[in-house]
Parts: structure tokens; sequence; C-alpha cells
């Protein structure tokens, strides 16, 4: 796996891991169910930051590799690149921040 294709997978899996302290309160609502037993995972607020860190630069390199393709890629797999990247933009933007959008939608 090259460093461009590790990178954007990495700021997906580390946008979902900076999440998971919030992610009762996520399925809660998404679910409409109610329960305490996912109440462990508010602890993991700590490690949020980190990995929001981690996510955005693994998606920078990700543009970064994408911008300087030096490895013989034609004009159609780099505009396939461009539209995953945006997608995983929107995507890694999405779960960084809604916790903090959220509550907008609710009330």
């Amino acid at each position: 796996m090259n460093l461009k294709k590790f990178s954007m997978i990495g700021a997906v899996i580390t946008a979902l891991l900076s999440t998971m302290c919030c992610l009762p309160a996520f399925l809660f609502l998404l679910f409409g169910i109610s329960s305490a037993y996912l109440s462990f995972l508010t602890t993991l607020d700590v490690i949020r930051i980190p990995f929001a860190i981690f996510s955005v630069f693994l998606l920078g390199l990700a543009i970064y590799k994408n911008k300087n393709c030096k490895d013989g890629c034609s004009i159609n797999s780099m505009q396939l690149s461009k539209v995953f990247i945006s997608i995983l933009v929107l995507l890694v933007a999405f779960l960084l921040f809604y916790p903090e959008i959220l509550p907008y939608f609710i009330g």
C-alpha cells in the first residue's frame, strides 16, 4: 500500500477514533435509545485532540501526495483521487466536528 492510500485511510480511522468519546450521545440520538452502558466512553475525551490533529495531518499528507504525483499518474487517476480526497475531507470534517454541530440541529 502506498503512502497516499495509507494517509487517506488513516485520516478516516483517526477521525473515527477521535470521536469515540462522543459516540454514545450520537448513537442514542440516531437510534432513539437511552442507556448508560456506554457512558464509560466519555473518559476517552482526553484522546480526542491528539487523534484529531493526527487525522488532519494524514489528510494533509494525502492531499500533498496527490498534488506531487511523480509515479506516472494518469489524468483519470488524479481526477479520481481528487474526488476521493474531497469526499474524505467532508467525512473527516463531519466526524471531527459533529459533537459541536449536533446541538444546533437538535435544538
